[in-house]
């Protein structure tokens, strides 16, 4: 079975969020309040969790549901064909 392209891109969005939330990016987002402990690397890791917690909640579910069409829409024209 042939993987979707726009699928397997939300769910690397998810599986790099996990990563990061797993491995204790939430508490480097202080960034966004103006407050970095840390330093330079801690904030680095701040700002990569805050893009891909917006990229899973934003951007992923779109990505999904782009991908669930196209592969309904596949179906539709192989079976009109």
């Amino acid at each position: 079975m042939r993987r979707h392209p726009f699928v397997m891109a939300a769910l690397g969005m998810g599986a790099l969020f996990l990563a990061l939330h797993l491995g204790g990016g939430r508490e480097s987002v202080g960034l966004l309040s103006g407050t970095v402990v840390g330093g330079p690397w801690r904030m680095g890791i701040g700002v990569a969790y805050a893009l891909s917690w917006f990229g899973t909640v934003l951007v992923a579910p779109a990505l999904l549901l782009a991908g669930l069409a196209d592969v309904m829409l596949g179906r539709v024209r192989r079976a009109r064909h």
